[in-house]
């Protein structure tokens, strides 16, 4: 499930554009973290896009937002400044994130983008290549880019999952480490923040097939432990 997180938008119509472009490639989940009125001009730009505006959530900062997600993509015109440790390339980015994720998009304010304080609460950082001489997009050209990409993989999947089969390998994994849990902790709350944390831990790693193969021969070893099967 993927959340779009719009900080501080500073136009009703890049709102309404930002909304137009998620309902293109079928993503209907906008968080907008302390944004301008949404005003007619917003839903003059998102044409159709009328319910993904309405269905809007809206928050005071962008920590409330990242309560929503697992894992937190921050989007920039600049890497170099290497505020964040993880940078991800656009097309990487769409084809590691395993289904099973709550995953926020990060959009930064039109004039001046997210704040290196911002991206550093993010778990990754993606960027689009442009001219140097004039790199930066606009927000929802930016964002179409994305998602375009996310959205070819996604289809790849429905049409041929045999080629996504790291994914279902990491979903797989997880719903071992969930069984896991059930044997080891009784109190969900328990349960629910360790699952959290190896969500985390596993798709800020980026993890080769062996080692999800490695670790799903040893969870899968655990649980047939637990249930006597082995």
């Amino acid at each position: 499930m993927f959340y779009i997180i719009f900080v501080e938008p500073e136009s009703s119509g890049n709102i309404g554009s930002v909304a137009r472009v998620m309902k293109n490639f079928g993503f209907y989940d906008l968080i907008l973290v302390n944004p301008v009125e949404i005003d007619d001009q917003a839903y003059k730009l998102a044409v159709h896009a009328e319910d993904v505006l309405k269905s809007a959530k809206i928050v005071p900062t962008l920590e409330e937002a990242l309560d929503f997600v697992d894992f937190a993509i921050a989007t920039s015109a600049n890497t170099s400044g290497g505020v964040l440790r993880n940078y991800t390339s656009v097309e990487n980015l769409a084809e590691k994130i395993s289904s099973d994720f709550k995953v926020g998009i990060i959009l930064g304010r039109e004039s001046s983008g997210l704040r290196n304080e911002e991206i550093e609460m993010c778990d990754t950082l993606t960027t689009i290549p442009a001219d140097n001489r004039y790199p930066t997009l606009n927000v929802s050209h930016a964002l179409a880019i994305i998602l375009y990409e996310i959205f070819k993989v996604k289809k790849t999947k429905r049409v041929n999952p045999s080629k996504n089969k790291e994914m279902v390998e990491k979903d797989l994994l997880i719903e071992d480490f969930k069984k896991i849990l059930e044997h080891v902790e009784d109190r969900k709350y328990r349960r629910d923040n360790a699952l959290t944390v190896f969500k985390h831990v596993l798709t800020r790693g980026f993890n080769t097939k062996r080692e999800v193969y490695t670790l799903k021969g040893i969870f899968r070893r655990i649980v047939l432990k637990f249930e006597g099967e082995f």
